[in-house]
């Protein structure tokens, strides 16, 4: 006999013991790797995957060293190479729903939408789970296809009806399509299924500002800072979208501390005379000032522009909200021009100091009735919002509107 012939059956078995042999090494390879790993030894982590793939490139540990070594791949910033292990591990094992959802979220953060929704539709054909049609709606969502997205929320809702991930999605879809109200009904679902739900309160304080509902969307901010103290994205976030998407007012008037103030409670046929002793005598002028609140910080330019500010008498038809309570004028009242004399704005206390001129008439005895004095601002504020017509506008007696 041969010293060198080997049986078949010894062949298969010396491949068995090697095939074998390989996998312990490449197992001990990726148990090396998820070590360095978690220690955020990345470039060592990768090249223990690498030895783990070349090993057994074909075994489960390939599949999961891949999978890990485009996660090391995406915190060090390189996205293409996660991709592309991705896409390896995915010829190995195109059933591997987990995989087409890991890539699709690389998609979705790169803005490729397309790629994103066909690997999630990939891994829905695998895995009709909730979580996977979950991740389509996203998809779909992303893409701008918003009834599509709503089926697979509709989906994931039935599948998993305890979950509120469905009404999560329904939320995020209604308002895309503007609608507002639903979109708030189905995120206030979501958060009555899970309380502790920051996207879902965060999502609904959008869909506050967007329906014009201030207040609310105030309440979810703190909602958000009292859930989450230690992270303040999403309250951060959302406080800054209430500031850019919500119109400037004026809150309050006040008594200038260095110009005499302009008392705006006294009634008709006020006399100059009384309102200060620099008007008793005829054709005397006085400067007088209003100061305004804001309630958000203001354009500096577009406040200081004396054009963008008007003093009137009150138009009102309503009952005495006309100036001079709607009577006829006496002969002896006066009329203020229109624009004013100058505008200083404090940047840090969002007030506006309004400056005008008031002129004694040519007897001396000239008359006024400030209550029905309006003054308006139609100027903006720094993310170039125009005012909110509820709140541009003052006079003693109407206050703001």
């Amino acid at each position: 006999m041969d010293v060198f012939s080997v049986s078949s059956d010894n062949l298969f078995i010396f491949a068995a013991d090697q095939t074998a042999q390989k996998e312990n090494i490449a197992l001990r390879a990726l148990n090396t790797g998820l070590e360095q790993f978690s220690a955020k030894r990345y470039d060592l982590a990768i090249t223990s995957f690498k030895r783990t793939i070349s090993m057994a490139p074909l075994a489960d540990s390939a599949l999961n060293a891949y999978d890990y070594m485009a996660r090391a791949y995406l915190t060090q910033g390189d996205t293409q190479a996660a991709i592309d292990a991705y896409t390896q591990a995915l010829k190995i094992a195109p059933n591997r729903d987990d995989l087409h959802v890991q890539l699709g979220k690389i998609y979705t953060r790169e803005g490729r939408s397309d790629d994103a929704r066909a690997q999630y539709e990939l891994a829905v054909k695998y895995n009709p789970s909730s979580s996977n049609r979950y991740a389509l709606g996203q998809g779909y969502l992303g893409a701008g296809q918003y009834e599509d997205a709503t089926q697979q929320f509709e989906q994931v809702r039935q599948q998993d009806a305890k979950g509120p991930f469905g009404y999560f999605g329904l939320g995020q879809v209604y308002a895309k399509q503007g609608r507002h109200e639903e979109a708030i009904a189905a995120f206030q679902s979501a958060v009555g299924i899970k309380s502790d739900y920051l996207e879902a309160y965060s999502e609904m304080g959008y869909a506050y500002v967007d329906s014009g509902n201030i207040e609310l969307a105030n309440d979810s901010v703190a909602t958000l800072n009292r859930l989450s103290p230690n992270d303040t994205a999403l309250a951060g976030n959302l406080s800054q979208y209430l500031f850019e998407k919500t119109r400037p007012k004026m809150t309050a008037s006040y008594v200038s501390d260095l110009y005499t103030p302009f008392i705006a409670t006294q009634g008709p046929k006020t006399s100059l005379s009384a309102m200060s002793s620099y008007l008793a005598q005829a054709g005397d002028e006085h400067t007088f000032a209003m100061v305004f609140q804001f309630d958000k910080q203001m354009d500096f330019t577009s406040v200081e522009n004396v054009f963008n500010w008007a003093i009137a008498r009150a138009g009102g038809t309503g009952r005495a909200d006309g100036y001079n309570y709607d009577m006829p004028l006496p002969g002896t009242e006066i009329t203020l021009t229109p624009t004013p004399q100058a505008v200083y704005y404090d940047q840090r206390e969002q007030t506006a100091t309004v400056l005008f001129k008031v002129r004694q008439n040519a007897t001396g005895n000239g008359t006024l009735d400030p209550s029905h004095i309006n003054f308006s601002f139609n100027g903006k504020d720094v993310v170039g919002l125009a005012m909110d017509p509820s709140a541009d506008q003052y006079s003693g007696f109407s206050g703001f509107a």
